[in-house]
């Protein structure tokens, strides 16, 4: 029976993947890296048959030795800064026990990577990037592009390992995640919308992003793992792929358009914040990334006067950048794959995630 390891598979994307893996692929032996004994618990309760690994990213023994035992392993959680954990993985696959096939290894990054840092904040990009047009380029950025270090790692492993990146920029919708079903940007989002009493844009709002829904997301690594499983268990494929899978040139956008702009984006979450009692009006503000950063930082306690402005390397500035930067990226890759979105209303997605992110708060004491 194959085995799939999921590092994440109690975060958003994660939990997303874990659910669809576990409820379509019977014949698969499933662990999951659990933080403590109560998210385990948690897991094992919707998940019977899945074994979970309690330690965290810096787990490092635990997770080289899991790795060593596993067909597939898929990292869903974060990347940046956790060079050591990526290094554990590899290590483990590397020297994986048993059988002559190689292991595989698909890695969550991000589409950060293309984002330009010094451009400024709102203003409208041009370029789509896209997975097939753009792979060489995509394979050989400096090591200053964010996620690249940790991409690189990954690639490197690709005479021993099969690997697989896949990159997404946006990401909504509901997760069946036991830990984070809602989008990790939400408590930054609610924050800025609070504090601004309004819905806002960076500048006038003319930059771009690709969106995908979690659930779609997942499904893009059904593609790959169900490639793997072939290969793993000997059946016959029927079709040949219009490019190799896994290597050192396997990088996947997720997206299920490439262009959402800003202005559009908040133009349409103005009424839903209004409906669901967040902001009193549909007003959409046009701020600076500062602003939003300070914002992401101090919340509805913010002090213009007293307020310092947040580390360039800090999470809240790492929104409020995001916020503002062109982050269009097209998935040829999958759609070459047979991949298509199901999840293309990313406004009635909202309506969804909106309320169910004031009643969690509710449920956490928050508000």
């Amino acid at each position: 029976m194959p085995k799939v390891f999921i590092i994440g598979g109690t975060g958003h994307i994660g939990g997303a993947i874990l659910d669809l893996l576990v409820g379509s692929r019977p014949e698969v032996e499933v662990q999951a890296l659990a933080r403590d004994e109560q998210k385990a618990a948690k897991v094992v309760a919707k998940y019977p048959r899945v074994r979970c690994v309690v330690g965290d990213f810096a787990s490092l023994e635990l997770i080289e030795t899991t790795c060593r035992c596993a067909d597939i392993v898929i990292n869903a959680g974060p990347d940046i800064t956790h060079d050591e954990t990526l290094q554990a993985v590899v290590r483990g696959l590397q020297n994986r026990e048993g059988g002559d096939v190689k292991s595989y290894f698909i890695h969550t990054s991000g589409a950060y990577l293309i984002c330009d840092l010094q451009e400024p904040g709102g203003v409208k990009g041009e370029k789509v990037w896209d997975d097939i047009e753009d792979n060489e380029q995509l394979v050989s950025m400096p090591d200053t592009a964010v996620h690249r270090v940790t991409d690189k790692l990954v690639l490197s492993a690709a005479p021993h390992v099969n690997v697989a990146i896949l990159s997404p920029a946006g990401v909504t919708g509901i997760s069946p995640s036991v830990g984070h079903p809602l989008p990790i940007t939400m408590p930054a989002l609610f924050k800025c919308v609070r504090a601004f009493r309004s819905a806002f844009m960076i500048d006038e709002g003319a930059n771009a992003v690709g969106m995908i829904h979690v659930r779609d997301f997942a499904r893009m690594y059904m593609v790959l793992i169900d490639d793997a499983l072939a290969t793993l268990t000997g059946t016959n494929k029927t079709d040949s792929p219009p490019f190799p899978l896994w290597g050192e040139k396997a990088y996947y956008f997720a997206s299920a358009v490439d262009t959402v702009y800003r202005r559009d984006w908040f133009a349409g979450l103005a009424p839903l914040l209004e409906k669901h009692g967040v902001v009193s009006s549909r007003e959409v503000k046009s701020v600076t990334t500062a602003e939003v950063a300070r914002r992401v930082l101090f919340g509805e306690n913010y002090d213009p006067d007293a307020a310092a402005a947040p580390p360039p390397d800090s999470w809240a500035t790492h929104i409020a950048h995001g916020l503002g930067a062109n982050l269009r990226v097209r998935a040829s890759r999958m759609r070459a794959l047979g991949w298509e979105p199901e999840y293309m209303d990313f406004m009635e997605t909202m309506d969804e995630v909106i309320p169910a992110y004031i009643e969690r708060e509710k449920e956490n004491g928050a508000k």
